[in-house]
C-alpha cells in the first residue's frame, strides 16, 4: 500500500519526441511515480516521420524520463517494435503491458489494461491473436474478471453505454455508441477507481458513477471515474491527465456519484413484466398475481431499487424463477458454479437459489417484521433446503449430497441461500466442514459454532451459516417405494455458523469459493466469469437451466401439491 502520483497520457500515434519533451518537463516540476499511455504510443509504420522518431527512441536519443506503461491500440507494431519487444523492454522506463493483463507496481498500483478492438467475427480469424495484436476476443476480456479488482482500469475501446445518464455532452468527432459489451462487462466486473479509453480526436469525462452488485451489497458501492482522452495532435491540450492515488482507500468524490449507467444495458426481457395478469406456469393457482396480493396485503413496499431479487421489478429474470411458495421462492443461479456437465445426475447445474419474497431493505422504511413474520419465512426457506437436497439425493441415487449457505448481514438489501450439489464423500468424510473452518482461518473470520439444522438463529442478522446434506440410503429407498412422509429429511443434516462483527471485512463470495475448490471449479468463483450460454444467448442457457431443474424438482415441489 502506498500513495503513487500518476500521470495518464492518451495517444502519442508516434509523435514520440513532442510527447516526451512534454513529459520530461511535467517531471521535472511534479517528480511523478508513474505514467501510462492509452491508445497508440506508436504511429502507423509507413509514416516516414514516424519511423524516424521510432528509430530515436529505440537508439536512447529520446528520453522517457519516468517509468511509463503501455498497451496496444488501433495500429500494428512495426516489425522492430515485435522483435525489441521480444527481447524484453522496448527501451529504458517504457514498459510494455501486453495486449491484455494485469500489473501492479512497485507503489501498489494495481493496473489492468485490455488493449486493441474487439473482433466481431471470431470465425474469421485464420490464426491466433498474438501477443501484440491489435485486436483482443470477447473470452479474453472476461478472462480479465479473474483480477476482482482494479485501481486503474486502461482500455483502447470504450464501454458500451458508457454515456447513460451523463449530462455531460459529447464533443464533436466523439462517438459515443462504438463501445463495446465486452469492456462494460469488464468494468462492471472489476470495479475500478478509474477508467481511462482513448478518443484521439476530443477529451470526454463523465460524472462518477456507483456500481450495482447483483446478490449481495453489504458494503459502500464502489465508484468509477471514468475519462477518455484525446491524442497528442488534438488542438486541444487536454491529451495529459495527472492525480494522486491513495492505494489505501478509494479516493473522494465531489459529487454525488450517479446510477450505473450499465444497468440498462441488458437486453430487453422477452417476458411480461410479473403482475395479477402473469401467472406462473399457464395456469397454476399459485402465480406471480398472488405474490402481489400477498404482499399488497401486508402494507406498502419500500423501493426495491436495483435489486433484482424482488419479484415486482421490471428487471426482474423471471426466466429463472422454477417455484413460487408462500414466503420464497426457488429460481436457478446466473453464473452457477459447476458447469452442466459437472453433475450429469442432474438435468441443471446443480446450483439453485431460496429467495425470501421480503426485500430486506424495506426494514428501513417500515421497522423490523414480527417474530412470527420471520419464523414462518424460515421454516419455509428450510423446508425449500430440505425438499431440493432430498430431489438431488434421489436423482442422483445417493451418489451427491447438498451444501447450502447463507450469508447475513447488516444493510443487505435482500437475503438469499444458494444450495450447491456436491459429492457425498466430501460430506461425509468431512472435507466440507474442513475446508470453511480452513478458509475461515485464513480470512481471520471467528470460530465456526454447530447449530441445529432446522432452527433459526437467535441472532437476527451479521452471521454466516453453512448447511451440510448426505442421504440415508434406507430414507431414501423409503421415499422412492413411497414410505416417507413430505418433509423428512431422508438424510443427515449439519449446520455451522460464525458471528459477523459489523465492522469487520466479509468477502461476498466467501461459500462459493469455499465450493469451487472442493469441486475443482476454481476458475468459476467469480459469478460474472461463469455466465451460460446457448447459441450465443444467456438468457437461452438460463431458460434451459430453469426447466432441468423444474424437471428434477417436480415430484419434490411441495408449492405445487
Amino acid at each position: 500500500m502506498g500513495t503513487a502520483k500518476i500521470l495518464v497520457v492518451g495517444s502519442i500515434q508516434g509523435q514520440l519526441k513532442k510527447a516526451f519533451d512534454k513529459i520530461s518537463k511535467l517531471q521535472a516540476k511534479h517528480n511523478f511515480s508513474l505514467a501510462i499511455v492509452v491508445g497508440d504510443l506508436l504511429g502507423l509504420s509507413d509514416d516516414e516521420s514516424n519511423s524516424k522518431e521510432l528509430e530515436a527512441l529505440l537508439n536512447g536519443q529520446i528520453e522517457v524520463p519516468l517509468p511509463t506503461y503501455f498497451t496496444v491500440g488501433d495500429s500494428p507494431f512495426p516489425g522492430s517494435v515485435k522483435a525489441k519487444l521480444e527481447d524484453g523492454d522496448l527501451c529504458s522506463n517504457l514498459f510494455y503491458l501486453g495486449r491484455k493483463g494485469t500489473v501492479t507496481t512497485t507503489e501498489g498500483v494495481r493496473i489492468v489494461s485490455l488493449g486493441g478492438r474487439l473482433v466481431q467475427n471470431e470465425a474469421s480469424l485464420t490464426e491466433k491473436l498474438g501477443p501484440y495484436d491489435p485486436w483482443y476476443l470477447d473470452s479474453e476480456s472476461r478472462g480479465l474478471h479473474g483480477a476482482h479488482s482494479a485501481h486503474i482500469l486502461v482500455t483502447n475501446q470504450w464501454p458500451a453505454n458508457i454515456t447513460n445518464g451523463s449530462k455531460i455532452e459529447l464533443p464533436e468527432g466523439v462517438d459515443g455508441t462504438s463501445g463495446t459489451q465486452s469492456i462494460a462487462n469488464l468494468c462492471q466486473a472489476l470495479k475500478p477507481w478509474y477508467h481511462f479509453c482513448s478518443s484521439p480526436s476530443a477529451l470526454w469525462e463523465r460524472e462518477p458513477f456507483k456500481h450495482v452488485v447483483e446478490y449481495t451489497s453489504f458494503d459502500q458501492p464502489s465508484v468509477t471515474r471514468f475519462k477518455s482522452l484525446p491524442g497528442v495532435s488534438a488542438p486541444t491540450k487536454e491529451w495529459m491527465s495527472a492525480f494522486t492515488l491513495d492505494t489505501s482507500r478509494p479516493p473522494p468524490t465531489m459529487i454525488s456519484p450517479l446510477d450505473s449507467p450499465f444497468i440498462r444495458s441488458s437486453p430487453p426481457r422477452k417476458r411480461q413484466a410479473i403482475d395479477d395478469r402473469a401467472p406462473y406456469r399457464g395456469g397454476a393457482d399459485e402465480g406471480y398475481g398472488s405474490y402481489n396480493r400477498k404482499r399488497a396485503r401486508r402494507g406498502p413496499r419500500g423501493d426495491p431499487n436495483d435489486c433484482f431479487m424482488c419479484l415486482n421489478k421490471p428487471g426482474t429474470k423471471t426466466h429463472l424463477v422454477v417455484s413460487l411458495g408462500d414466503e420464497s421462492m426457488a429460481t436457478v443461479t446466473r453464473g452457477p458454479l459447476p458447469l452442466p456437465s459437472t453433475f450429469p445426475q442432474l438435468s441443471f447445474t446443480g446450483h439453485v437459489m431460496i429467495i425470501p419474497y421480503y426485500h430486506a431493505a424495506d426494514e428501513l422504511a417500515h421497522g423490523k417484521r414480527s417474530p412470527d413474520e420471520l419464523a414462518a419465512e424460515f421454516k419455509e426457506m428450510n423446508r425449500f433446503r430440505k425438499a431440493l437436497s432430498v430431489m438431488v439425493g434421489a436423482k442422483s441415487h445417493g451418489q451427491l449430497g447438498t451444501v447450502c449457505w447463507e450469508v447475513n448481514r447488516t444493510g443487505i438489501r435482500h437475503f438469499h441461500w444458494q444450495l450447491v450439489a456436491c459429492p457425498v464423500d466430501r460430506i461425509k468424510t468431512g472435507m466440507v466442514e474442513a475446508a470453511f473452518k480452513v478458509k475461515a482461518s485464513q480470512y481471520e473470520y471467528p470460530d465456526f459454532q454447530s447449530c441445529a439444522a432446522d432452527a433459526q438463529l437467535p441472532q437476527r442478522s451479521d452471521y454466516f451459516r453453512v448447511w451440510t446434506w448426505l442421504a440415508d440410503p434406507v430414507q431414501l429407498a423409503d421415499h422412492a417405494n413411497g414410505n416417507a412422509n413430505e418433509g423428512d429429511d431422508v438424510g443427515v443434516a449439519k449446520s455451522l455458523f460464525f458471528s459477523l462483527p459489523t465492522n469487520q471485512k466479509f468477502n461476498i463470495w466467501f461459500g462459493r469459493e469455499v465450493m469451487a475448490g472442493l469441486l475443482q471449479l476454481e476458475n468459476r468463483v467469480n459469478w460474472m466469469d461463469s455466465i451460460l450460454s446457448k447459441d450465443g444467448s444467456d438468457q437461452a442457457a438460463e431458460e434451459e437451466d430453469a426447466e432441468g431443474l423444474r424437471a428434477d424438482f417436480e415430484e419434490f415441489d411441495f408449492a405445487m401439491k
